[in-house]
């Protein structure tokens, strides 16, 4: 199995991934253990059962299969261990993906699909005779889902015949004339169909639509029993396809031990993205439920809804013909297409309430990939999940995942996870940095929750060589564990992790804007840049028209949702559609004083067929209301300004703003606290930062990656803002708690360039970090002003600083033991000796193809400074860029923890006047060693699947690279 790992801090799960239920016990509880070590806080267990097609032991699924009691001793095995090691654990509906579960085929509760049969009559023309069967083979998209098998029957659902008007010159898209479309349903007898096709047109088309069971596996098997058989996907558009999982795990894997172990460290139960394929998805009830919520019968209208929009991904037309409305100038958005997928949504968010229901009662909450890869749209349906999770390997963009937990904040959905990490690079690949750059980027995006993709399984497989059990064939990162040179370097990153976690789910999400999306189906594509809005400190979220149906859809003092994320204006940006529903509520948010701004026009069209009047009535109302808190501008690049005009305020600003475009800002109010994360995606840069506080509340910084916080002794209050100095370094975050005042204390509210920083001693007096010898001053709070006097002969000296070096280079190599068919790493050290250049390894002929650990040592001069005694100095170490993981000593004395995007650490106190010595401990990936190898691992008995990812890139670079200096900065006390 392959385990998705959390790092606590509200908890950071580790994904851990299981081949299959024949795993070594002792193995899996020791793979629990280590995540406990690293830092985690719980686990996802996944029984992946390699990606539902089955491994070596697939013709033992009698033994092994999901929901077997060997299974179950494995569930229990992970459920002890997580238990012992004080974990929580999520765990998958079902084998691979979670989208299924055994069961009898053709059962009801199990997937379901629409197909035709279709011939075409001339106008005039009679036909007479056996409905056209169906067409069951259609353009499925293989490669990394299961085949649909063709067995079972073909229920009809109805016969339907419409007029061509044109067709292209390959036939490939065919318009109908709306009016032609007739239900000849009711002219079925037994199977056969009499009718005469009007004369008023040159050709008609006849549709026989048949529903039968997709029969697509979601994991593989073997016939010799129901279980054993593997799973089948189920319906993922009603209530039924949720109580036959739940029906599966009562009857087959809650006994009264697993429900225990549940209660203690459970948490979610957990679906994955969801792979399954449909030429028209669908439900037994849907005919019944589309007339209840649309009001009209859709059978006549069905041949038009096998569109690409109703695809899986959206990949293509289930069909080499795709029909669709004279005259639509976005057949993807025709009417009758918006009522199926408004139907399919209603039906999915069933779904997706039936299995909460039931996890529920096991005490037990749900978390899925909400709508991921389905037509309809994510966030109307996000509010029906305790668990929303989004997945890094589509949500490339922090605006795409701010569409994602907008409805989540309006929903008081308060931890939204992400599936992170999956990088279709080749595994083994992925360094820490890259990896935390994808932290970072999720926690700006709103995300508060990271799932790690993830760890595998780490016994020993058959047919598998060193380094041992690699999922997706090598074709996905990451394969996190001990396997891996820099798991036992990974601690630091998690617990920066954690704590930025810890801070981000409390209290509340704040956000200044609300942009209105209207996206069905959902796509994951960047709907605004954003750099205009960020240049001036605005944060922003995306609702969609269902969500303006929440109870915390309301308006207090200007603010949408007050108690929540209390949006201060809400923005369409050439929106076209918008529900009956939503333009009712649109006028009460305006009526109730809500700053709103329209790029273009506000949307005037219905969703669907129903409830045009409405929207006319209500958009109408709006247009001709005149109110003063309704701004229409013709461009997005006007947006800034019209909010300015509207007195609409960001809650943090930010300049300049040629570098603050790239600076994202994230807010969390609790009772007594408001917190801001900083995230610099661009150059490095010094920002100024103004932050809403009431004249009670003081900054302070807190540090993740050394858990540290400290009142800000540099800032500026004026006109209800703290204003702060922040620099940061690409890709680098802060932190700042802003805190009723424990007791008064003057700051510093102005200072000389040279002053770089300040703090309170234990006794409360403040001292200044100087980066020259020259003179400066400083502005206290109180109105005084206190001189630094410069160095003697030091108006403009530079302070002294060294470069280490040289370095003595030991490399501990990972490599294959000597049975390659074991994936523990056999570890050949390498003594390269004194290095005069910090290179990156695949530069010394001797490590080229090495991964490992390199443990550097040198000694350095402490740098003194004339006139001061090193009471009076303040030493500080920079590594220089960082590749991997990195863990440093001085005097033999461990350093705090190395902030990866800005690796500078006080050494104040670890340093004595003269000679220091200096270790420092760094880590690769195993991809280079994996790469000089790369035609003889086999996972399963087979190769990577592409091997291009090994073969035609160069050497990683890894290593201590620097150069590393340590300098000195004077410390003046006041």
């Amino acid at each position: 199995m392959f385990v998705d790992a959390v790092p606590r801090g509200r908890e950071i799960l580790g994904g851990v991934r299981l081949p299959d239920a024949d795993v070594d016990h002792a193995a899996l509880t020791d793979d629990v253990r280590q995540l406990k070590q690293v830092g985690a806080g719980g686990l996802e267990f996944v029984p992946f059962y390699n990606y539902g097609f089955g491994g070596p032991h697939l013709n033992q699924s009698d033994v092994y299969g999901f929901g077997k009691p060997a299974f179950v001793d494995v569930f229990r095995t992970a459920l002890e261990a997580a238990k012992a090691n004080g974990l929580i654990m999520d765990f998958g509906l079902g084998a691979s993906q979670g989208q299924g579960v055994p069961a009898e085929p053709l059962t009801p509760g199990l997937a379901m699909q629409l197909v035709y049969g279709k011939t075409t009559i001339k106008g005039g023309e009679k036909f007479q005779g056996d409905l056209p069967a169906a067409e069951i083979d259609w353009n499925e998209e293989l490669g990394f889902v299961q085949p649909q098998e063709k067995f079972g029957g073909n229920h009809l659902v109805g016969v339907s015949a419409g007029a061509v008007k044109y067709a292209n010159q390959s036939s490939s898209a065919v318009a109908l004339i709306e009016e032609s479309l007739v239900d000849l349903s009711a002219n079925v007898s037994d199977g056969r169909l009499t009718w005469q096709a009007p004369t008023d047109h040159d050709e008609y088309v006849l549709f026989a639509i048949y529903e039968r069971y997709t029969n697509q596996r979601s994991a593989a098997g073997i016939p010799s029993d129901v279980i054993a058989n593997g799973s089948w996907v189920t319906d993922h558009f009603s209530a039924a396809g949720a109580k036959l999982v739940s029906q599966f795990w009562e009857q087959n894997i809650l006994s009264s031990e697993i429900r225990e172990l549940l209660e203690a460290v459970g948490q979610h139960s957990w679906e994955d993205s969801m792979e399954i394929q449909a030429s028209l998805y669908w439900s037994p009830d849907f005919i019944e439920k589309f007339k209840t919520g649309r009001g009209y019968d859709p059978v006549k209208y069905l041949p038009l809804m096998f569109d690409k929009s109703t695809s899986f991904m959206s990949h293509g037309a289930p069909y080499n013909t795709t029909y669709y409305l004279e005259g639509a100038v976005d057949p993807a958005q025709a009417k009758y297409l918006q009522d199926y997928r408004l139907t399919l949504n209603q039906g999915y968010m069933e779904y997706l309430q039936a299995l909460g229901e039931w996890a529920n009662s096991l005490d037990l909450s749900h978390s899925c990939q909400v709508a991921y890869n389905l037509p309809v749209d994510m966030l109307a349906a996000i509010p029906s999940v305790a668990g929303p999770e989004l997945e890094s390997l589509a949500f490339t963009n922090i605006d795409e995942m701010l569409q994602f937990t907008g409805p989540a904040h309006l929903a008081r959905r308060n931890v939204i996870s992400t599936e992170i990490g999956a990088v279709q690079s080749g595994a083994y690949s992925q360094s820490l940095p890259s990896l935390l750059r994808l932290f970072n980027q999720a926690f700006a995006g709103g995300v508060n929750l990271m799932v790690i993709h993830g760890m595998p399984y780490g016994g020993e497989q058959p047919e598998t060589t060193w380094p041992g059990y690699t999922p997706f064939q090598y074709v996905y990162s990451e394969i996190w564990g001990p396997k891996q040179p820099a798991w036992k370097y990974m601690s630091e990153m998690m617990n920066y992790t954690a704590r930025n976690q810890h801070i981000l789910q409390l209290g509340i999400a704040k956000r200044d804007l609300a942009f209105y999306m209207y996206k069905d189906p959902y796509s994951t594509t960047v709907a605004h840049n954003g750099t205009n809005l960020r240049a001036n400190g605005f944060s922003y979220d995306y609702l969609s028209p269902a969500n303006f149906a929440s109870e915390n859809a309301t308006v207090k003092g200007g603010l949408l949702d007050p108690t929540g994320s209390g949006y201060r204006a809400l923005v369409f940006d050439q929106q076209q559609f918008i529900s009956p529903e939503a333009s009712t509520k649109l006028v009460e948010l305006a009526n109730a004083g809500l700053p709103i701004v329209v790029v273009g026009s506000l949307p005037n069209t219905t969703i669907g067929s129903v409830g045009q009047d409405v929207v006319s009535e209500a958009i109408a109302e709006l247009e001709s209301a005149g109110h003063a808190n309704l701004k229409y501008i013709s461009s997005p690049d006007s947006l800034v300004q019209a909010l300015q005009e509207l007195s609409v305020k960001p809650r943090v600003q930010t300049s300049p703003a040629s570098f603050a475009q790239t600076l994202h800002t994230t807010w969390r109010a609790d009772a007594a606290s408001n917190y801001v994360f900083l995230y610099n995606d661009g150059p490095a840069a010094t920002f100024n930062v103004g932050v809403e506080a009431s004249s009670d509340l003081v900054p302070s910084k807190l540090d993740a990656w050394t858990g540290t916080q400290e009142p800000v002794a540099i800032y500026g209050r004026s006109e209800g803002r703290v204003s702060l100095s922040v620099s940061l370094r690409q890709g680098q975050t802060a932190i700042f708690a802003f805190n009723p005042a424990a007791e008064p204390r003057d700051h510093i509210t102005a200072s000389s360039e040279n002053v770089a920083g300040a703090s309170y001693g234990p006794d409360g007096k403040m001292s200044l970090v100087v980066t020259d010898g020259a003179a400066g001053s400083v502005t206290l709070s109180n109105g005084s002003t206190h001189q630094i006097p410069a160095l003697t002969n030091g108006t403009n000296a530079t302070l002294p600083s060294v470069e280490v070096g040289p370095w003595n280079l030991t490399l501990e190599s990972w490599v294959p033991g000597p049975d390659a068919t074991k994936s523990a790493s056999a570890k050949q050290v390498l003594d390269l000796g004194s290095q005069n250049a910090l290179v990156p390894w695949s530069q010394i002929p001797a490590a080229q193809n090495v991964s490992g650990v390199g443990i550097y040592t040198a000694t350095f001069t402490q740098p003194a400074v004339d006139q001061l005694s090193s009471d009076d100095v303040v030493t500080v170490v920079d590594f220089g860029p960082i590749l991997n993981t990195i863990r440093a000593w001085v005097n033999d004395e461990q350093l705090p923890s190395v902030d990866m995007s800005a690796a500078q650490v006080d050494i104040s106190r670890y340093v004595v006047p003269g000679q220091n010595s200096m270790r420092v401990e760094v880590t690769s990936t195993l991809f280079n060693a994996v790469k000089a190898r790369v035609d003889g691992v086999e996972n399963f008995g087979l190769g990577p699947n592409v091997p291009q990812f090994y073969t035609a890139v160069d050497w990683q670079e890894y290593g201590l690279v620097g150069p590393v200096r340590v300098m000195a900065f004077r410390k003046v006390t006041l």
